[in-house]
């Protein structure tokens, strides 16, 4: 693996800009994906559309990262690929928990690693698709009613495995060095498989809260059974309390983000991971929306159950996430015992019911040991799994050359000092088309030494608080350069970090009715507690505006002027 490794990097920067698929490339893959039964899993085909998906998963990465084309998803949508991508997530879910540990041992200790790491990632690697894909409104609708259920239901089981086992694997204490070379080979395939579990549980997560945002627009069926059969409410707020992608090691709180394991400072404690945010609009998704609250059954156990969550609510996490503000209305109203929607929760009642089929047909199916048996000759033989090897190692080394690319460089100081803190740059992102954006134009602002910096202090509720000092930027003359895009985005840098805000600026339809909007607006990117820096930037209007979206019909009218910049205190 590290010889792999070693010579992917090495093209990384020949490879910075390509992609691992066309488009037209993408489609013909997507064309192909089939379902596959339970006592196909391993074979040859099965293998060959495991590194198709692997390749899919890696290109719609990279699309979202680079704000490019997302012909992925396309493709997935207008071919109508998603309900064999759910049928063959719970086919293999049910394989994984039926079969395996029939087949444990032998692939443990006598079949390569190669397939071996294709039997614990696979579901990971559908899941993490999904995930990508979800994201987008278009390709939850369509997604059909029963696959929609199937998947609900999918998410939920990962939701209680979050829970329970995986939350165990996580939690356990340092080990020692020496007792993990006694590790039987059977003992670290349990581990690795608790691993790709966690991460097939993160992506559901996302996954539940993406179907959560759109159920306005989705069958009443997936509200039914996310809020009522499922209790998915239920399952959520363990994850605050004991979050599972929190742990201690080595005396370190370590999180995990970007799917590692990162030792954290103590100035970034406040910081929300990406999986703690989805938890928190997953909430807020089930008990602010009308329809929502309204299919629940709030009884006294629920409601105390609900109410644990306010103690986790601070400033600092609605800076974060200001969304939220609803959130904490509608417990203030529950702690009150006001509910505009408790009456109707508990009139409603639900007649006809929908339900998924899939998995319980997928259960009724034959004799596992039969299957497993079939499987170790067929598929997990060493004759078998040689013959695939070459192949499967080529896929690998392209798969990991792709990834190099995609992962992103951390920042470094230069040799010999630390990180420039004496001027903020900052880049102009214009938005095109729905996840799409452009680059604009790029800025630089330098601290004013004339002014002294203020100290500044963040109180929250149930924590110490941040310290911070104010520094003014230097004035800069008006109408330099290009004016904001009126939507888009910013991105920030300053000290070796960096912060993204959203533009969304008054733009007026004409020329003279630029005069009717504000002559200044404030525009902050950054948050004090988890970037280390919250940027505000002062916006002029142009007296005559010059820059014009055609597509919008708009004009461009702001250009930065000054601000000031606030720097976490970490002493």
């Amino acid at each position: 693996m590290e010889h792999l490794i070693a010579r992917a990097k090495e093209d990384v920067s020949q490879q910075a800009g390509a992609s691992l698929l066309t488009a037209p490339e993408a489609e013909h893959i997507i064309e192909t994906l089939r379902s596959f039964g339970l006592d196909q899993v391993g074979s040859p085909e099965w293998r060959a559309q495991h590194g198709q998906i692997t390749t899919l998963n890696l290109q719609a990465h990279h699309n979202a990262q680079t704000h490019s084309d997302e012909f992925v998803k396309s493709a997935l949508v207008s071919l109508d690929k998603f309900p064999v991508l759910v049928r063959e997530l719970v086919t293999f879910e049910v394989w994984k928990a039926n079969v395996l540990p029939l087949l444990q041992q032998h692939v443990a200790e006598q079949v390569d690693s190669m397939t071996s790491y294709m039997l614990l990632q696979h579901e990971a690697a559908v899941a993490n698709l999904l995930e990508i894909t979800l994201y987008h409104q278009e390709a939850c609708e369509a997604v059909d009613e029963d696959s929609l259920l199937e998947l609900c239901d999918w998410g939920y089981r990962k939701l209680l495995s979050l829970n329970s086992k995986v939350r165990k694997q996580h939690k356990v204490p340092d080990q020692d060095p020496k007792a993990l070379l006694d590790v039987s080979a059977e003992e670290d395939f349990q581990a690795k498989l608790l691993e790709a579990d966690f991460g097939a549980a993160t992506s559901a997560l996302t996954i539940l809260r993406y179907l959560s945002d759109y159920l306005n627009v989705l069958p009443l069926a997936l509200l039914t059974r996310l809020v009522t059969t499922n209790d998915t409410l239920m399952a959520l707020v363990p994850l605050l309390e004991d979050p599972p992608w929190v742990r201690r090691r080595n005396k370190k709180t370590e999180k995990f983000i970007g799917n590692v394991w990162t030792a954290i400072e103590s100035r970034d404690r406040l910081k929300l991971t990406q999986h703690d945010a989805q938890v928190w609009l997953m909430l807020n998704n089930l008990l602010v929306d009308p329809k929502a609250r309204a299919k629940y059954d709030m009884d006294e156990y629920r409601k105390k159950t609900v109410l644990r969550v306010r103690r986790h609510m601070n400033d600092i996490l609605l800076d974060q996430l200001p969304i939220l503000k609803d959130l904490q209305r509608v417990l203030d109203e529950l702690t009150m015992g006001v509910s505009s929607q408790q009456d109707e929760s508990q009139t409603t009642r639900l007649i006809i019911e929908q339900v998924p089929v899939m998995r319980d047909a997928l259960l009724k199916q034959g004799n596992w040991q039969q299957v497993a048996d079939k499987q170790r000759q067929a598929f997990f033989s060493r004759a078998a799994s040689a013959q695939q090897s070459k192949r499967q190692m080529d896929d690998m080394l392209k798969a990991l050359d792709f990834m190099c690319n995609l992962q992103p460089d951390k920042p470094q100081a230069p040799a010999g000092h630390e990180a420039n803190q004496t001027e903020v740059r900052f880049e102009l992102w214009r938005k095109v088309k729905e996840g799409v954006f452009e680059r604009w134009e790029e800025h630089t602002c330098g601290l004013n030494p004339a002014k002294p910096a203020e100290p500044v202090s963040i109180e929250a509720e149930g924590s110490a608080g941040v310290q911070g000092l104010r520094h003014r930027l230097q004035a800069v003359e008006a109408e330099t350069g290009r004016a904001f895009p009126a939507n888009g985005k910013i991105v920030v840098k300053f000290g070796g970090r960096s912060a993204e805000a959203l533009l969304e600026l008054p733009a007026p339809s004409t020329r003279d009715g630029a005069a009717e909007l504000p002559a200044v607006v404030w525009l902050t990117a950054g948050l004090l507690a988890t970037d280390t820096f919250a940027l505000q930037l002062k916006l002029k209007r142009a007296e005559k505006p010059k820059t014009r979206d055609k597509a919008a019909g708009v004009w461009y009218i702001y250009h930065a002027v000054g601000g000031a910049i606030t720097v976490l205190n970490k002493e």
